[in-house]
């Protein structure tokens, strides 16, 4: 039925036609652009970071027919978030069809396009194919970025028709997928542990016997009892040896003090032989010492007189005669006085080092151990904990391995390892402290590298992952690999 008698009808009052002209008006062709006319072609992405510049480029195909002539079609590459909070736009490639070009020359001319990266126009508009690139400032957010391509056609009313977005990489700045070196292994050591007492016992004026009774020698050597017994009362605990050394204050003749030090430490090597019935093969004197590093240290918080010039004197005169001599003569001896009477008492002493070590507990003594009392625990005895009690939950193996690295923060395995499991967990500033505590040896050289990388400090970690691979460190050489990749 032709539509002036659909009209007809209508207008006579024959209702029946309204259904049926609705159903006509709505399949009447109209203006409009199916998405697969227009769908462009992208391959060959890629997307580099140089410097402080994001490079971008791929190949651009828009088929036979790419615009028709009363339309103009803007293609805008785009690095953009997820969420579209953050967004740069590149430059575009613009097609305009015969007749729109036409329009826009009569009517303004050719509008503003000096921004694009390419304009086509009226008879070029045909079997396009393109190598597009563009570059722009890297920002950080790029790392969580796509590359989008937004196709928007307007007609010749300068109508919106339609706008699509098509995905070009689903990646602004290329992840190099890192590899952590594997766990390093601990090895079944017994850490050296040191119960240390100084004691300032007091001997006959150039004297060198030791009076236990007298001069208040009870409560100082009760320091060193005190000491002794609390490693002699643990059966988990073995002495290794025991060091005492004498220490005399500065002033007098050098050799003199050497001497009273040392007999006086040596009167302390036999009380405790004695007393403790120790053998001699733990026992050990060092050499006595005159006590110039003792009187440095309680010059720091001490207000003296001339201060600055005690300590340049100390620190500049080699021999020590003459650098007492010197002290003396400085303001007069008025610092010295003070130094004689108030300082050097304090730095007459004897030192007791008690070297021990810890026995190997059981893996249910080191579990509860682990949560209570880590110290008692060499470093291995936690890994063997966390393999053999929780190898099952993540979670709590990686808290005993930090817990080990918290206990032992000169230990560089155990700390290695913290830091690898901090960087699993993204906590970059847990990795750099625990980092922080190991040595500069090859195995911490990867983990090294990887934090510098996570933190952006990429020329830095490409330095020490060519160290790490030159030392054969394959996962080294796989994250120059990646990193290359970006």
């Amino acid at each position: 039925m032709k539509i002036s008698a659909i009209i007809r009808n209508l207008c006579t009052g024959s209702w029946k036609g309204i259904g049926l002209i609705l159903c006509v008006l709505v399949s009447l062709p109209v203006q409009a652009i199916k998405k697969s006319e227009y769908e462009p072609s992208i391959t060959h992405v890629s997307t580099r970071v140089k410097g402080d510049k994001l490079y971008v480029a791929f190949i651009l195909e828009l088929g036979e027919t790419p615009v028709k002539t009363q339309h103009k079609r803007t293609l805008t590459p785009m690095v953009r978030t997820a969420d579209g909070h953050r967004c740069i736009l590149l430059p575009p490639v613009v097609l305009k069809g015969r007749n729109r070009s036409i329009m826009e020359q009569k009517n303004h001319g050719e509008q503003d396009d000096t921004e694009a990266f390419r304009v086509f126009s009226g008879k070029e508009c045909k079997n396009i194919r393109m190598d597009y690139h563009a570059v722009t400032s890297y920002q950080s957010w790029m790392e969580q970025a796509v590359v989008m391509l937004k196709d928007e056609v307007t007609g010749c009313a300068e109508c919106g028709i339609t706008t699509c977005e098509y995905p070009v990489q689903d990646y602004a700045v290329y992840a190099p997928q890192l590899r952590l070196s594997p766990q390093a292994e601990c090895a079944r050591e017994f850490v050296a542990r040191t119960e240390r007492r100084d004691a300032f016992l007091i001997y006959p004026v150039n004297g060198t016997r030791l009076y236990a009774q007298r001069y208040g020698n009870q409560a100082e050597l009760a320091k060193i009892d005190s000491a002794v017994t609390y490693v002699r009362s643990n059966p988990n605990y073995e002495i290794k040896s025991i060091a005492i050394a004498g220490y005399a204050s500065p002033e007098g003749s050098y050799t003199h003090n050497l001497y009273l030090a040392k007999a006086r430490a040596q009167a302390l090597y036999d009380y405790m032989c004695n007393w403790y019935n120790l053998p001699d093969s733990l026992m050990a004197v060092t050499t006595g010492e005159e006590n110039w590093e003792g009187l440095v240290k309680a010059l720091e918080d001490y207000e003296l007189p001339y201060k600055d010039e005690v300590l340049n004197t100390i620190s500049q005169t080699e021999d020590p005669d003459r650098r007492d001599e010197a002290l003396k003569q400085i303001g007069g001896g008025v610092p010295y006085h003070t130094l004689l009477h108030a300082i050097y008492p304090t730095l007459r002493k004897n030192t007791c080092c008690i070297t021990y070590t810890s026995k190997e507990r059981t893996i249910e003594e080191a579990r509860k151990l682990v949560f209570t009392r880590p110290s008692e625990l060499n470093p291995y005895e936690f890994y063997r904990v966390a393999d053999s009690c929780y190898a099952a939950d993540l979670k709590t193996y990686r808290r005993v391995l930090k817990i080990a690295a918290n206990t032992y923060p000169q230990h560089t395995v155990a700390n290695l390892n913290a830091a690898r499991i901090c960087l699993e967990e993204e906590d970059l500033e847990g990795a750099a402290r625990y980092l922080e505590r190991t040595d500069q040896s090859a195995v911490t050289w990867n983990t090294r590298a990887c934090l510098l990388w996570k933190r952006g400090e990429s020329e830095e970690a490409m330095v020490w992952w060519r160290k790490a691979a030159a030392a054969g460190d394959a996962c080294a050489r796989w994250n120059l690999e990646e990193a290359g990749k970006r």
